[in-house]
């Protein structure tokens, strides 16, 4: 079984005083494209925050608290996970959908969205993966991991598919 973990929890530094994933984004929150693109599935799903107001926009997740760089917050996540994979999807990455993280859950693991040149979240991660990535440090994501494996399977999408906010002008 595969358990999603959505990572709500970062700083936001490059867009600027507000928190992004409260932002406005085609009518809802920023955070809520994600979420809505998680429930959908019907996996199981949990949700890394660090700030009281996003963990309110994700009422229907078990919400795990983490304060700090993307490697701890992606560690507070894989360590509350009790299935065999984890499949990891950034909240700032609006056009994700159910049928993309759906395919990345059938996918033989390790697997991660590509673009056909570089690898991405969503990312399926097995367990056998935990302990390497619990070893990263910083603002450093399952990539650095992925990248060193022979196995990893590349499930194929259009780049925009994959764009994340970072800046406020991303939203545009």
């Amino acid at each position: 079984m595969t358990t999603i973990v959505l990572l709500a929890a970062g700083a936001s530094r490059r867009f600027g005083s507000t928190c992004k994933l409260q932002t406005p984004y085609r009518g809802k929150p920023l955070i809520r494209h994600a979420a809505q693109a998680v429930l959908a599935t019907g996996l199981p799903a949990l949700a890394v925050t660090a700030d009281p107001a996003v963990e309110n926009l994700l009422p229907e997740f078990r919400i795990i608290r983490s304060i700090g760089p993307q490697s701890q917050s992606l560690r507070a996540g894989l360590g509350a996970v009790d299935d065999d994979r984890a499949l990891v999807v950034l909240g700032d990455m609006p056009h994700v959908d159910a049928a993309l993280l759906l395919r990345l859950a059938a996918a033989p693991a390790p697997a991660a969205a590509s673009d056909g040149d570089r690898i991405t979240p969503p990312a399926s991660l097995p367990r056998s993966m935990f302990a390497d990535i619990a070893l990263l440090s910083g603002d450093q994501g399952a990539g650095a991991v992925l990248r060193t494996r022979p196995d990893l399977h590349r499930v194929r999408v259009d780049t925009w598919l994959l764009r994340d906010v970072d800046r406020p002008d991303d939203l545009y």
